[in-house]
């Protein structure tokens, strides 16, 4: 085992879809249109922005099935370039302390998926929650978590849970709900922007599976970062050799025997990550983890301080193949020059 260690009114759902335009169309960034080191990016409509808004979410959360994590695959997608581009950190912003806020000194490592043990409205879950949305097939959730930015709305998660690359179709009908147990008292919060990697949009590349979502204010007009804090994030690190501490909404499968995780409850994997440089894993990372669907985007936390803020440089991507023996292991991108790139236009939508 590894120490860790420690650094400074409502409408059905059906209506509300059956009044939404196509909305915005995808742009990529900077570049031609398959540009994979772009970011590309998706604007929710006004239509839709209203009609989600006007959602039953109750009803949606008690409905919606978890994302599932991808079979993974390399070789045919690969990364741009694996070269190290600038470091960039940006840190993490704390609410100020108060009963809902306590110092901790750790938990153990683990890889198992174990139930995370602090409380909602404690640091890094009160940065965490589940994020929902519409694939056009139904209701499903991944995890997100809450970034230090400019707008002070701006969530990370996975590529995989904002696009179909595909097909391009951009989910539809997103919220975010931060601090979720059971249920959660930090609000529901409304996407508008989305973005993920050029690499993940045009070409299906885990090694890019990265997305950034702007969030609206709430009804009184304050950003979610002012409720929640947030987390850092950070840019073209070390390759490898970090202690990460993932949290994730994860519902039992196959991948996963001898759990009975429900999706309800914050489960995490803490372990030092490995990165592979060439070969079909090429540009992904990985840590031992038997987390699996609904846990896709929980962000990879490292240096974390005594209460528990730190800095998100990557997010729960892919199983590497079901029935492989890298079932039980998380794979996940490297947070790269086209991360960063997507972060820089977020940040600033």
């Amino acid at each position: 085992m590894h120490a860790r260690r420690l650094t400074l009114g409502t409408i059905s759902a059906a209506a509300a879809l059956a009044s939404i335009a196509a909305g915005g169309s995808a742009t990529a960034a900077s570049g031609s249109s398959a540009d994979r080191t772009a970011a590309v990016g998706h604007s929710v409509s006004s239509a839709e922005q209203r009609a989600t808004a006007r959602l039953d979410v109750e009803a949606i959360v008690k409905s919606a099935k978890p994302m599932q994590l991808p079979a993974g695959r390399g070789g045919a997608a690969r990364p741009s370039s694996l070269e190290r581009g600038v470091e960039t950190k940006v840190g993490p912003v704390a609410v100020k302390a108060g009963a809902t806020e306590r110092a901790v000194n750790g938990v153990p490592d683990s890889y198992a998926g174990s139930l995370w043990p602090l409380g909602k409205n404690l640091n890094p879950n009160r940065q965490t929650g589940k994020y929902y949305f519409n694939t056009g097939s139904g209701w499903s959730w991944c995890t997100a978590t809450v970034v230090t930015a400019a707008n002070r709305s701006t969530l990370v998660t996975a590529g995989h849970c904002v696009v179909n690359p595909s097909t391009k179709q951009w989910y539809t009908n997103a919220f975010f709900r931060p601090g979720y147990q059971y249920g959660n008292t930090l609000g529901t919060w409304y996407a508008r922007n989305m973005w993920t990697t050029g690499n993940y949009y045009y070409y299906g590349s885990y090694a890019d599976d990265m997305a950034a979502v702007v969030v609206r204010t709430n009804g009184a007009g304050t950003p979610i970062q002012a409720i929640t804090g947030s987390q850092g994030i950070w840019f073209n690190g070390p390759q490898g050799g970090l202690m990460r501490t993932t949290l994730g909404y994860p519902v039992t499968d196959s991948r996963w025997p001898g759990y009975t995780a429900n999706g309800e409850d914050a489960r995490y994997c803490q372990w030092t990550n490995t990165y592979y440089a060439t070969g079909t894993w090429a540009g992904q990372e990985y840590i031992p983890c038997y987390m699996t669907g609904g846990s896709s985007g929980g962000g990879h936390l490292s240096w974390v301080n005594t209460n528990w803020m730190g800095y998100v440089n990557s997010v729960n991507s892919n199983k590497g193949g079901i029935g492989s023996s890298w079932a039980h292991v998380m794979f996940s991108p490297y947070f790269g020059t086209n991360e960063a790139n997507v972060y820089n236009a977020a940040k600033a939508a």
